[in-house]
């Protein structure tokens, strides 16, 4: 039974740390192409600023939202029947300079480096949380402790997406805009996170259901 325990636990491992290796990667990128535009020569300068510029934005088409327009309202190539297709996009990557405040910039970085860090203190929190199960020492206030600070850090990760990839939505929607399509918010953030963190909190409050009454029936007896 701990055995099987122990599979799912480094299965939930793998998907937190995953999750902080993306987000550090993402950010190393566009660091590392921040500081090679300013030192390269100017004929590959406008090739890094198109790559530092680069967005991911999450579409809906407008034959979706009640607004009218045609259900495929674009098209792409099938290369294996030499034909076009009809077409609507659901997300694609732009490169567009959407001129963000300095406060803006600071902002999603602080956020990024935030929600790096919440990851890494949610992945101690589990570490230590399953060392205490495999102890047999499962059912006490420390691990109530931990699991409604792994909620937290859950929920605070998810305020970190929600908010950067908010700051980027409106951004690019003040320059950017494509015919047929509105630009939305669902598409590029994840509920995941959201779902963990209160599943992780309601456990937790189980647990402290649990042990106020294991004390009340010790001292009834």
């Amino acid at each position: 039974m701990k055995r099987r325990l122990n599979i799912l636990c480094l299965m939930v491992i793998f998907v937190l740390s995953y999750s902080v290796l993306e987000a550090g990667y993402f950010f190393f990128i566009g660091a590392k192409l921040g500081v090679e535009s300013v030192a390269e020569k100017e004929d590959t300068h406008a090739l890094r600023q198109k790559l530092m510029h680069m967005k991911y934005i999450s579409l809906e088409s407008h034959s979706f939202t009640m607004k009218g327009g045609e259900l495929f309202s674009d098209s792409v190539y099938n290369e294996k029947t030499g034909k076009y297709v009809p077409a609507s996009y659901s997300s694609m990557v732009v490169s567009i300079d959407d001129h963000p405040a300095l406060w803006e910039q600071i902002a999603s970085k602080l956020l990024t480096f935030l929600q790096i860090g919440v990851y890494i203190w949610a992945i101690v929190l589990f570490v230590r949380l399953i060392i205490s199960i495999n102890k047999s020492d499962i059912f006490n206030w420390k691990n109530v402790r931990r699991l409604r600070r792994l909620g937290l850090a859950l929920i605070i990760s998810f305020c970190c997406s929600f908010s950067v990839a908010y700051i980027t939505l409106y951004n690019v929607g003040e320059v950017f805009s494509l015919r047929g399509y509105t630009l939305e918010l669902s598409g590029i953030l994840g509920g995941t996170m959201l779902v963990l963190g209160l599943c992780s909190l309601i456990v937790g409050e189980v647990f402290a259901i649990g042990l106020k009454m294991k004390e009340e029936q010790d001292l009834t007896i």
